[in-house]
């Protein structure tokens, strides 16, 4: 099974997949334990990519799609929003915290963001207690 070390981030390949790439251009990496996900849009997420991820025993998942109205599927980023809203709920209930599973919209002008939002989740995720 899983050790619980790893960071899943499902993402829009028009918005994130851009950000990313821009980062990869400044020579900027996935810290380890980071899993990129590349979604053809943040419409196509399903909940059992989420739930699955959790079983193959990521620490966190992190999505990331348009912003509302940016979206090339016009509502994905909605829809993916909601998803995730609906998987925290049913996280909570099995007592799992919920901020293990974030949703952020971004844009694909935005890989400083991508690059401090991924470097946050892995610090407070995967970071040995105590540092």
């Amino acid at each position: 099974m899983g050790d619980h070390q790893k960071i899943v981030v499902m993402a829009c390949k028009h918005s994130a997949g851009e950000a990313l790439r821009e980062l990869q251009r400044e020579g900027w990496a996935l810290p380890d334990g980071v899993e990129w996900v590349e979604l053809p849009c943040g419409g196509s997420l399903d909940e059992l990519h989420i739930l699955r991820a959790f079983e193959a025993g990521a620490a966190a998942v992190l999505v990331l799609a348009c912003y509302h109205g940016a979206c090339r599927s016009l509502d994905g980023s909605r829809w993916a929003e909601k998803r995730v809203q609906a998987i925290q709920e049913m996280l909570a209930e099995i007592g799992i915290e919920q901020d293990r599973l974030e949703f952020r919209n971004i844009a694909p002008t935005m890989p400083a963001d991508l690059a401090s939002w991924v470097e946050a989740l892995h610090r407070r995720v995967l970071a040995p207690a105590g540092e």
